[in-house]
């Protein structure tokens, strides 16, 4: 389990592509193999640790439900370690697991807005949390299948969110507990 606080901005050292993609990232964050990491918002498993940093590998049905297509060396990524049972739970609770890719279509001051997958729209609730790319945020409207989330200075400068331009694509995890409750 994760919380959405995001720890560290990493940075994709390289990527190999094969039948398992293998992704080196450069990481100050003290980690293990074996150990579970939310990057991006996807939770994932430490395969290896280098000098610099840390390996994951990702099987294809992980890489065709979220946007790890598009990593590539040289992109920034939010890094979350799993959840410690002493730890402050400061955000929400969030597993790591992504429901949906969305598209960033406006930012307005510090509002920006998300078009979801429709089907999804029922485990938006106002001022409901929401995690786009790993970081625990607050639901600030639903209008159809457009969500906007208000980020401030700090978010912006500690998150990779601050760097997404209109047209990017974000993981979205809806928060389980609202998905428990709106179960079809």
């Amino acid at each position: 389990m994760f919380t959405g606080i995001i720890e560290e901005i990493g940075r994709i050292h390289s990527v190999s592509r094969s039948r398992v993609q293998r992704i080196t990232i450069e990481s100050k964050l003290e980690v293990s193999t074996g150990d579970s990491i939310a990057i991006q918002g996807i939770c994932l498993t430490v395969t290896d640790t280098t000098k610099t940093g840390f390996v994951i590998e990702v099987m294809k049905q992980t890489l065709c439900r979220t946007t790890l297509t598009t990593w590539r060396a040289g992109d920034y990524l939010n890094l979350e370690r799993a959840l410690r049972v002493d730890s402050r739970l400061g955000g929400h609770i969030m597993l790591g697991h992504v429901d949906d890719v969305a598209r960033l279509r406006k930012i307005k001051s510090n509002e920006y807005f998300f078009e979801i997958d429709p089907d999804f729209s029922r485990y938006i609730i106002p001022r409901g949390s929401v995690g786009i790319d790993g970081a625990s945020l607050t639901i600030s409207s639903i209008t159809g299948h457009i969500l906007s989330v208000s980020l401030i200075p700090y978010t912006l400068e500690n998150t990779t969110l601050g760097r997404l331009r209109p047209g990017a694509r974000v993981n979205v995890e809806y928060d389980h507990l609202v998905k428990i409750l709106r179960q079809k």
